[in-house]
């Protein structure tokens, strides 16, 4: 452990030359650190073991879910005391070519986890989908399954893992977008005192077809919807900062390598709608597994990736520090400026690890500064 806790401090040290000579962002100052946090959140997604894996375990572990990594991840954020986590996408196998059966089953035994593990008494949890829980396969294919909408609304709106007041499009109030169903338990947006949080889902079933499979394009995101929400949060005054997340990165990470960014029909008018915004302070996802934070194009926003909640992590993320788990701790100070401190814990030998040995709490790097643009 010495000699990994070494190994992590000069990679910090690294990282953060790296990171202040890119601009991408700058680490706290005396005087950033003397600024009043007005809000705090902890984030990570992918944490669902892969088929194989599960096959052996499905038993003891209906949920899917890599269960040390989860667990470690709750029993450090509940120490933290944020006053939200957000879990975001990816967490059961899901992609089922069915009803929703697989879907109910793992998440029912995913909620009957958490439920176990330790939390906060003030931390408010906020759960989203990601693509493995909305999608189907069919041999390599990976398509829309129409059934999921539905059934992650009726599997979501009694857990009391959504934000009670929330705005959210559907196909009236947002036409544009060209939507099959209401968003209700998928893409939604809420305000935390002075922090205006949006929730894309990124997989977003719209009635435009997609001519080489005849159905749904997959990995669509209400822009339009988007657009309307973020010009209100820019003219309310009380908002000092907007927090956008959603499960399926924007662009190519810089730092790994894992499935590609969403598709730029889609990911070029979203980066837009961040330029003529400039409250949006970050944009936080998964899907690749991951630690890593990237510039959006010119879009003066940050794209964060902590996608290493526990998913096998990928084989060409090989960064100095090492390869580790973990979840994104995230500071609002009251200028609207936004801390962003990586938990981290190394991989074990064997990624679904059970011991305590292997399986270690996560320690903070150096805090990110995404300052006000």
């Amino acid at each position: 452990m010495l000699r990994y806790a070494l190994k992590r401090a000069v990679a910090s040290a690294v990282l953060g030359s790296v990171l202040i000579v890119s601009s991408l962002s700058v680490f706290a100052s005396p005087s950033q650190k003397a600024k009043k946090v007005t809000q705090t959140f902890a984030f990570f997604g992918c944490n669902r073991i892969d088929q194989k894996d599960w096959e052996a375990t499905r038993k003891e572990n209906p949920s899917s879910a890599n269960i040390p990594q989860l667990r470690q991840n709750l029993t450090d954020i509940a120490h933290l005391a944020p006053n939200t986590v957000f879990f975001g996408g990816d967490l059961v196998i899901g992609y089922a070519d069915d009803n929703g059966e697989n879907l109910r089953s793992q998440m029912t035994g995913w909620f009957d986890l958490v439920k176990t593990l330790p939390r906060a008494p003030k931390t408010q949890y906020v759960v989203f989908a990601g693509n493995h829980e909305v999608n189907r396969k069919i041999g390599e294919q990976r398509l829309p399954n129409p059934k999921m909408d539905a059934v992650w609304t009726d599997l979501l709106l009694p857990t009391g893992y959504l934000p009670f007041k929330r705005e959210y499009p559907t196909p009236h109030n947002s036409p544009k977008d060209n939507l099959v169903s209401d968003q209700k338990a998928l893409t939604f947006s809420f305000n935390r005192g002075a922090v205006h949080f949006v929730v894309l889902n990124t997989d977003t079933r719209v009635t435009t077809k997609d001519p080489k499979t005849g159905e749904t394009k997959i990995a669509m995101i209400p822009t339009q919807w988007l657009k309307q929400d973020l010009d209100a949060a820019e003219k309310n005054h009380k908002i000092k900062c907007v927090v956008v997340m959603g499960h399926r990165n924007l662009v190519a990470p810089a730092n790994a390598k894992g499935e590609a960014p969403i598709d730029p029909e889609c990911t070029n008018p979203t980066i837009e709608v961040f330029k003529s915004h400039p409250k949006v302070r970050v944009y936080v996802c998964a899907h690749v597994h991951a630690f890593d934070i990237t510039e959006i194009g010119t879009s003066g926003v940050k794209q964060t990736i902590f996608g290493n909640g526990g998913s096998k992590l990928e084989k060409e993320w090989n960064p100095t520090r090492g390869r580790t788990f973990g979840f994104g701790y995230f500071k609002v100070y009251s200028d609207g400026s936004l801390g962003v401190v990586p938990y981290l814990r190394p991989e074990p030998k064997n990624y679904t690890e059970m011991s305590s040995e292997q399986v270690v709490p996560a320690t903070p790097e150096a805090e990110i500064i995404l300052p006000v643009r």
